[in-house]
């Protein structure tokens, strides 16, 4: 992602076009000055065209460019160099500026060889020449740059415009000519330095931008995951929060699956996953298994890099000890990484425990396991809950910790089929190993056994151990 010194891409220009009825499509204002060729400026080089859809990055870096912020200006060699070789010529990508009218009011992207143009074209019937108005604020990035968080910026930037046109003819007015490039030179400077705007227009309206990163939807959340925070979310909470929001984050503890959650904060349970998932969209929170005696864990190949990583040295013995354990008496890291890699398929929390005399070490085991899984990667869930007859059956969890994964009392490997149907198939066997005599049995639970499911079968916990 092109960068500098941000999170977001680097604006490289923004520039202002419409269509002349006598010259056709043309650049009013642009920021920083001649940057980008026009007919009327010198072209050192013609760029190749290629469309390109919003997601597909490629290309490579772009030249050095001039910034009216003092900090980033470049040596008067530099200077020189970028000014005598513009970004590309505006002819050749004049046609996607200003395209027909089918595109008008969508947003459009187009990439020279070297850089990517984001716009919002707008025509506007009324009394205009030829009856129509049509301009484009445009915004100019490296090739390569991700702009997903940029669209919402360009959308609202244009729909502000738009509005300010109609009711006071703003954009096609001369005398306002010099407005819209001190407009141009705000949003130049204050997005590439701040990532936030606010450029008054008239008496009635401003642009007001800010950039937000671009999260991908958060998974499903599901009543048996466990919400661990990442931050102090307590330390967060604000008085204008949503009050079911600020009744859930009090009951997340790394302990506490969802469901409890909903019971102890007294919120309704579709609220509930809709106020994790929200904590989930930021990132704030992740979701790991409900650590169980019962559970089974083995090493992965992670563990070959993780048993290197200095952080991960100091913070395992502090973060698994017990509250209030004499400092004194923390296990060092080849102690715990001793206890990581004796941890395997077909020997239980419980037994590893008994076997290794754990508890000498002051290790909270709880911590000790959701550490591993908190650096390395989500755990493999595959749970199952049966919601008949007020019973309630969970499989034995599969997963993986910090180089471990989890897997089943067999030495069958992890089922990898689909996960739907893997969880109704634990579920099933779940439910016939937990309660054989129950006479009102649901038929979907009679589908064919699998060894897997067969090996789940025998260990599944009971209820109570839910609870």
């Amino acid at each position: 992602m092109a960068s500098t010194g941000s999170f977001f891409p680097h604006i490289e220009s923004v520039f202002y076009a419409v269509f002349d009825v006598e010259q056709g499509p043309k650049i009013v204002h642009q920021v920083p000055e001649d940057l980008i060729s026009t007919s009327t400026t010198t072209v050192s080089a013609s760029t190749t065209l290629s469309p390109v859809s919003p997601g597909q990055p490629s290309g490579t870096n772009s030249a050095s460019l001039r910034s009216l912020n003092a900090t980033q200006t470049p040596s008067p060699r530099k200077r020189a160099a970028s000014s005598n070789r513009s970004l590309f010529h505006f002819d050749d990508i004049s046609k996607y500026v200003m395209p027909s009218s089918a595109l008008c009011g969508r947003l459009v992207m187009c990439a020279t060889r070297n850089h990517r143009i984001i716009g919002f074209p707008m025509n506007l019937w009324g009394a205009y020449p030829r009856n129509e108005f049509r301009y484009n604020l445009c915004f100019v990035f490296e090739r390569s740059a991700d702009l997903s968080c940029y669209e919402p910026i360009v959308r609202k930037a244009s729909r502000v415009l738009t509005a300010c046109e109609k009711e006071s003819k703003y954009l096609s007015s001369p005398e306002n000519s010099p407005a819209i490039h001190a407009i141009l030179e705000q949003l130049y400077e204050d997005l590439n330095s701040y990532s936030e705007t606010s450029i008054p227009m008239d008496r009635f309206n401003s642009i007001e931008l800010k950039i937000f990163p671009f999260y991908p939807n958060p998974p499903p959340v599901k009543d048996y995951m466990v919400p661990l925070a990442l931050i102090n979310l307590t330390k967060r909470i604000e008085p204008n929060w949503d009050l079911t929001m600020v009744k859930v984050c009090q009951h997340i503890d790394g302990t506490n699956h969802v469901s409890r959650i909903a019971r102890l904060a007294d919120c309704d349970l579709d609220l509930t996953r809709q106020a994790i998932a929200h904590l989930l969209y930021y990132q704030v929170i992740m979701m790991i298994d409900i650590f169980q005696y019962s559970n089974m864990y083995t090493l992965r190949t992670s563990i070959q890099w993780l048993a290197d990583e200095s952080h991960v040295r100091d913070e395992c013995g502090p973060y698994a000890t017990k509250p209030g354990a004499n400092w004194m008496a923390i296990a060092d890291w080849p102690k715990l990484l001793h206890l990581y890699s004796r941890l395997k398929p077909g020997k239980t929390v419980r037994e590893w425990m008994e076997e290794y005399d754990v508890a000498s070490y002051g290790i909270d085991v709880r911590r000790f396991t959701s550490f591993g899984v908190i650096k390395v990667t989500q755990s493999y869930n595959q749970i199952a809950t049966i919601a008949h007859s007020s019973c309630y059956c969970r499989a034995s969890y599969v997963g993986s910790i910090a180089g471990l994964s989890c897997s089943p009392r067999s030495t069958l490997p992890l089922c990898r089929t689909n996960v739907s149907e893997t969880h109704h198939r634990l579920g099933a066997s779940a439910g016939r190993a937990s309660r054989p005599q129950h006479s009102h049995h649901n038929p979907r639970c009679e589908s064919s056994q699998t060894p897997c499911a067969d090996a789940c079968a025998r260990m599944a916990p009971s209820r109570q151990d839910l609870s």
